[in-house]
């Protein structure tokens, strides 16, 4: 199975010019998360941000989202910034990009069952008939049949299982952007396999863009269309997939590559176990 989402020429979804980002250390010293960071998503694509721990890549899925303000910069999403909207219109703007958290189980309230979880989603957007949408969303993810699953809390379901609710949530408001940081960080080769084929299904299903925030090559090598990588908040190498990966240019590249086993998800193939 492909997993490469075809080329599509259209305005960007997502745009991110020049975004500087710092926060105070303990010392005193600014730390800087993100600095002069641009990079954007176009429709139906998926892009990647890759790179170690504490390279800035999650600070900048939460600024894509509008969860926190840069220091500088502008996000553009769907042809609205951002940055220079009030609170009350950044709101409503931001239904059409949900995030996917790397832990889904931290992520639901433990006194709130399946239906509620989905129901409390789709009263964002007004929706009616919430039972047959909340199993439809169960059923579009995998759940079936999924009015059994109506009733259960999230400590009931196994671990592909609650990731695979988090992504019915983030699909209940009809995104055009999801912004998923390590969503399968943790899971078992099978889980991520099958995860990552529903997530495929999902955005030709649904022309889904996705900003896909990893550390492991193998998922933006068989995911991406495109990738950007960070170091110490900075882009030092961006380009399509097969380029940046393939035949990386910059050392902090050529090191991420190098240290993914070769057997590994190849591009365009995906472990199901």
């Amino acid at each position: 199975m492909n997993l490469k989402s075809p080329v599509v020429a259209a305005a960007p979804i997502l745009e991110l010019i020049d975004i500087h980002k710092s926060y105070r250390g303990g010392d005193g010293k600014p730390i800087h998360a993100a600095r002069s960071v641009s990079f954007k998503v176009d429709r139906g694509e998926t892009v990647a941000l890759i790179g170690e721990s504490g390279s800035g890549k999650s600070t900048l899925g939460r600024i894509a989202l509008g969860l926190i303000k840069p220091d500088s910069g502008r996000v553009i999403f769907n042809g609205h910034s951002l940055t220079e909207i009030s609170a009350a219109q950044l709101r409503a703007i931001r239904i059409g990009m949900q995030p996917i958290f790397q832990d889904p189980a931290a992520s639901f309230n433990p006194r709130r069952n399946v239906r509620a979880i989905l129901t409390q989603a789709l009263l964002a957007i007004n929706a009616d008939d919430h039972e047959r949408r909340c199993i439809s969303l169960l059923e579009d993810v995998g759940l079936r049949p999924g009015r059994e699953f109506l009733q259960r809390y999230p400590h009931e379901l196994s671990g592909g299982q609650r990731q695979r609710l988090a992504i019915a949530r983030a699909l209940a408001v009809d995104p055009i952007l999801v912004v998923a940081d390590e969503p399968l960080s943790g899971a078992d080769v099978s889980i991520r396999g099958q995860v990552m084929n529903l997530l495929v299904d999902l955005q030709e299903k649904r022309n889904l863009c996705y900003l896909m925030i990893t550390h492991d090559i193998s998922i933006a090598r068989a995911m991406a269309r495109r990738v950007v990588v960070l170091k110490d908040g900075q882009v030092v190498e961006a380009g399509s997939a097969a380029d940046v990966l393939d035949s990386p240019q910059h050392p902090y590249t050529k090191r991420l590559v190098a240290s993914v086993p070769v057997l590994a998800l190849p591009r365009g193939a995906v472990a199901t176990g």
